[in-house]
């Protein structure tokens, strides 16, 4: 009998690339001698720099912008450890596949390996520590930069510079997404249409996301029609962002673009939260929730969500553009 534990964002297709953890013997001795062995992977960390072995990453939990997550704990254990050869086993290979610090991806699993998860912090209901922090503790790494980064081709670059180009845009362009999959990071729709009125008469407007995303009007609908890369190209080209802690979220801090990041109070701040972005939260009693689609619900009509007003949000926006152009 073979157990692989929680597959990497619940996708079959990665079982194979994962060592299996024997629940018979004799093999069982085998899988318990290599558990032992990873146990005090923090030990290790300078031997397999010296001697360029290879280390997996796995991210675990599977969410797009988990992957963006799984990558900076990367760059992190690369900042310490530059001659460790990283493999990375993701659902979303394409999310990563040009950036430098990563050597494969979904390689087959190599004895030594590292789950990038937090997990934990969905347990526990985890209110201070940061994601990527929780991550590289364990590998005895304290000194960390909490930012991320996107890679895009050239190619890439030039398409969304056409796309933007046809556009004709002449004022300030911001892009937006509304939806995440976690219904406890969705602001209110009707907020949303204010909001977007508002914005209208003083910027440009993209939509993106995926095709859960509502019809607006004063905007360039974007959503639906890109895959995550072309979305992230689109992205790379706009003055502000603004949308739910979300994969976008990350994309545009690789980019540095200010953003305005809706959180309400499912997700602390301090442990998702980009130093340079403005973070919106609420504290009402039941927060951080921590609540995942298929496992919880809320039952407080996402309260948290309601409590940000739109004009907070806008107030927002217009005081991350200033502070942008000074």
């Amino acid at each position: 009998m073979k157990d692989y534990g929680e597959l990497p964002g619940g996708k079959k297709e990665l079982e194979k690339l994962l060592f299996p953890f024997y629940t018979t013997y004799p093999a069982k001795l085998w899988s318990k001698f290599r558990w032992w062995k990873k146990s005090s992977l923090k030990t290790k960390l300078k031997s397999l720099d010296k001697n360029q072995k290879w280390l997996t990453i796995v991210d675990r939990l599977g969410a797009p912008g988990d992957a963006l997550i799984t990558s900076i704990v990367i760059r992190e254990i690369k900042q310490h450890y530059p001659r460790i050869k990283i493999n990375c086993i993701t659902p979303h290979p394409e999310l990563i596949r040009l950036d430098p610090h990563i050597d494969s991806i979904n390689a087959k699993e190599s004895f030594y390996s590292f789950d990038s998860s937090y997990w934990e912090f969905i347990v526990r209901k985890e209110c201070e520590i940061n994601v990527v922090e929780h991550s590289l503790r364990k590998l005895n790494i304290y000194k960390y930069e909490y930012k991320s980064n996107f890679y895009l081709s050239q190619d890439e670059y030039f398409w969304a510079q056409n796309k933007i180009t046809q556009l004709g845009f002449t004022k300030p362009i911001i892009a937006f997404c509304s939806k995440s999959k976690e219904i406890v990071k969705n602001w209110p729709e009707n907020y949303w249409e204010e909001l977007i009125e508002k914005l209208s008469k003083s910027f440009c407007i993209i939509h993106l996301g995926d095709q859960r995303e509502p019809n607006f009007s004063f905007v360039e609908r974007f959503a639906g029609l890109c895959s995550m890369r072309e979305s992230a190209a689109l992205l790379s080209k706009v003055h502000l962002f603004v949308g739910p802690d979300s994969l976008l979220m990350h994309i545009a801090n690789g980019f540095n673009i200010p953003s305005v990041i809706i959180f309400g109070g499912s997700r602390p701040i301090n442990s998702l939260g980009y130093r340079d972005n403005i973070n919106l939260g609420s504290s009402p009693t039941c927060s951080p929730c921590w609540i995942h689609q298929g496992y919880e619900s809320c039952k407080e009509d996402l309260k948290c969500m309601h409590e940000i007003s739109v004009n907070k949000v806008f107030s927002s926006i217009n005081m991350l553009m200033k502070k942008s152009h000074e």
